[in-house]
């Protein structure tokens, strides 16, 4: 309770100044996309900002295991009604506040009014609180993946330079493009081995995108293919804390300065009114 009070206290906040919120997406599994996450999670509250993490990867969650906490709450108590979001929060490595997911099956359609609008009423907690909130999906194009991707502000995809995940990640693109008011895409080339190879992968994706969508598609930067990123998941810690010098965390940080030194996209209503539609549009 204690902690819930301290936050509450903080929310006070202005629209303009409410989180800046980043969805990560991918195609397949295996590309990186929950370390990412979680290290992306970890290099804002290194530039002095409050970052959320939620874990909506349903049915594979894991960013508590790559964080090295062990929650007793969920999202799934935070559904039912037996704690609040606030009181979810896990204080994990690095400041960052981790939502831990849960292995649960249903689609956000299938919530029953009740939960939806307390679903609603947690987002709205969170976004009035955090300077930016990481919102880790799960891999390929489920419609939870779509929905949630579609009412963000920032769809961030990530891929490696491999010709099936990439495929896939323009898989993801395509689906997000066919929702109404989709915010910014950005792609992220992940194991790059090196900066050429990297801009090789985005271009290509931009170009595809632009010819056979019609939309454009920005690059958010890469992160070097690096040993010491499978080091610190054996040690549950993020890279960027375990090896700050490495070249991986040195892409990172470069990832997240990069997202907050660019005005927030401009969308009406924000992320809350967008998530209502998503609830909304997905039982109509």
């Amino acid at each position: 309770m204690d902690q819930a009070e301290r936050l509450r206290e903080l929310m006070g906040r202005s629209e303009d100044s409410r989180a800046r919120v980043l969805a990560i997406a991918s195609g397949k599994g295996g590309v990186g996309k929950t370390n990412f996450a979680v290290n992306l999670a970890a290099a804002f509250v290194g530039m002095g900002k409050r970052a959320i993490l939620i874990d909506v990867d349903i049915g594979l969650a894991n960013a508590d295991v790559l964080l090295g906490v062990q929650p007793r709450v969920n999202l799934g108590h935070v559904l039912s009604g037996e704690v609040s979001v606030l009181d979810a929060l896990v204080p994990a490595a690095g400041g960052v506040l981790l939502l831990p997911g849960c292995a649960i099956t249903r689609h956000i359609s299938d919530l029953e009014g009740a939960e939806r609008q307390f679903l609603i009423r947690s987002f709205q907690e969170l976004e009035a609180y955090a300077d930016v909130i990481v919102i880790d999906t799960g891999a390929g194009i489920s419609k939870n993946v779509v929905k949630f991707a579609a009412a963000a502000d920032e769809v961030v995809v990530m891929t490696t330079p491999e010709p099936t995940s990439i495929a896939d990640g323009y898989a993801v693109i395509k689906s997000i493009s066919r929702e109404k008011g989709f915010g910014r895409l950005r792609v992220v080339v992940n194991q790059a081995q090196s900066p050429f190879e990297a801009a090789r992968v985005v271009d290509r994706i931009r170009m595809v995108a632009r010819r056979f969508l019609g939309i454009e598609v920005e690059s958010l930067g890469y992160v070097m293919a690096d040993d010491h990123v499978g080091q610190a998941v054996r040690k549950k810690c993020p890279f960027v804390l375990e090896f700050p010098k490495a070249p991986a965390s040195r892409c990172l940080r470069a990832i997240a300065e990069k997202t907050f030194g660019e005005e927030k996209a401009a969308r009406p209503g924000g992320f809350l009114e967008r998530f209502k539609k998503v609830l909304q549009g997905v039982r109509n």
